[in-house]
């Protein structure tokens, strides 16, 4: 053999051996990933911003023999749903401002309902009795300067006021036999309402026909994007007469709006609840079923309930469509819930209902210095959430120590019965040699309440096992 020959030889031989120790040292040192085994539970998580809500009224007046904390606290003592429906009566107020007084007695009241971390449905109106025409104020101008009075104390709260239900107006506040429904009234008072009222605060109406009427378009979202803090971006529904008949109780009508180029108009119930259905992907909806009929008979009533995404309905109304709904048995598509009564598989889909289906993690870059994850959470609720959340990767060693990554992930665009996947990734270098257990944790950015996860396995502080990750 030739000397040059040699050399070569020499050389190919120690990029073998160079190869080969290269492959060895890869092998015992790439990190290991054993992903948890993940399956949904029946239970109904509780979480902010949706669920099942008591009513509660309170009127203000200048007697203070109510003192409103007091009350607020005693009406909350055996509450343990997550969100409420709170009415405030302004009728003693009907032709002047609101007190100081009476707006102190406001203030203590939600910051009552804050403090018992409640998310709060504000109502204010003139009228539980049906007869807003004898207790509504003598001006419209009167309605508009109380909303400039109480919305300082509304806004002081906006972590806990969730949204607001209609224009103080109507029959029990639902914008129905009033002085002030023509169209032109309901453009004035929701114009005045939304430029005094943060816009981190939902608004809603009472019908499709009225929303389509104050943003003047039938195509939600044509002038504004999901989220920008405009009028168009923030006005959802409550529907108070959900499920009553056919129509729900005058929400809808049976003209179909293909008929008409007015989009004042009611349309047919197959037409409003689509159009619920792409309106609501962004803003809330949610109300009251009543009246037992076919239309709130189960096997109706959820696929509603999705289309419509309903994220929040009344446990105190209607109780013969509640009943109704407890002694039947769930036997639809979904069949984790085969057999729960279809009150409790409501009561676990009202809202967002978030599942982690999946984690697949891969290793990449000389000698693995690159960990990525890739995380699938499906939301199998009536609804999306339409606040922002927090979302962590949380990694946690032997000895107990945590390690929090965020995650890059709007969970509003979670629609209900979809899911998607966020991803990201650490360096390698960023983790000593060790075995690590990895969650996904999401948490409100408003109430930095926990989001708990509806899968079977969750830790305590309601986030969901992934597996185990090993780094050799």
């Amino acid at each position: 053999m030739s000397k040059k020959s040699y050399i070569i030889y020499i050389i190919l031989l120690i990029l073998v051996v160079f190869g080969i120790g290269i492959m060895v040292y890869a092998r015992f040192r790439t990190p290991s990933f054993e992903a948890a085994e993940q399956s949904e539970s029946t239970d109904a998580v509780s979480n902010p911003y949706c669920g099942f809500y008591h009513l509660y009224g309170y009127q203000l007046s200048e007697e203070g023999d109510k003192p409103a904390k007091k009350w607020a606290s005693s009406v909350l003592a055996n509450d343990d749903n997550r969100i409420v429906l709170l009415q405030i009566n302004l009728v003693n107020y009907k032709d002047k401002a609101i007190s100081d007084s009476a707006l102190a007695q406001l203030d203590s009241i939600i910051t009552s309902f804050a403090a018992a971390n409640k998310q709060i449905i504000l109502r204010f109106l003139y009228d539980w009795n049906g007869k807003a025409l004898q207790s509504e104020p003598s001006s419209i101008e009167q309605v508009s300067s109380h909303m400039d009075d109480v919305a300082p104390v509304v806004n002081a709260h906006k972590d806990a006021v969730f949204l607001l239900q209609g224009i103080f107006t109507g029959n029990c506040g639902e914008m129905n036999q009033t002085h002030y429904g023509s169209n032109d009234d309901i453009r004035s008072l929701i114009k005045e309402l939304s430029s005094v009222i943060s816009p981190e605060i939902y608004l809603s109406v009472r019908t499709p026909a009225q929303l389509r009427t104050i943003l003047g378009t039938s195509s939600p979202f044509a002038n504004a994007s999901p989220y920008d803090g405009s009028l168009y971006a923030s006005l959802g529904l409550f529907n108070d007469g959900m499920f009553g008949n056919e129509f729900d109780c005058g929400t809808y009508d049976d003209t179909p709006l293909a008929d008409t180029s007015d989009i004042t108009q009611k349309g047919t119930r197959k037409e409003e609840i689509a159009f619920q259905s792409n309106l609501c992907s962004y803003v809330p909806n949610g109300g009251e079923a009543v009246l037992a009929n076919p239309y709130n008979d189960l096997a109706k009533a959820i696929p509603d309930l999705y289309d419509m995404r309903v994220s929040y309905l009344s446990c105190d109304h209607e109780a013969s469509v509640l009943n109704k709904w407890k002694n039947t048995a769930y036997s639809g598509e979904d069949t984790v819930f085969s057999g729960v009564s279809g009150y409790d598989y409501i009561r676990a889909h009202l809202g967002y209902r978030y599942v982690l289906t999946d984690t697949q993690v891969s290793f990449s870059g000389l000698f693995s210095s690159h960990i990525q994850f890739e995380i699938t959470v499906e939301n199998r609720g009536f609804s999306p959430c339409y606040r922002p959340f927090d979302v962590q990767l949380v990694l946690q060693d032997k000895n107990g120590n945590s390690f929090q990554y965020p995650i890059s992930f709007d969970t509003r665009t979670i629609d209900s019965r979809q899911s998607k996947t966020c991803s990201t990734f650490l360096k390698r270098s960023e983790l000593s040699k060790g075995t690590y257990s990895l969650s996904l944790k999401i948490s409100d950015i408003a109430t930095k309440n926990k989001i708990s996860f509806a899968n079977a396995s969750v830790n305590e502080d309601g986030s969901v096992p992934l597996g185990t990750l090993i780094i050799p």
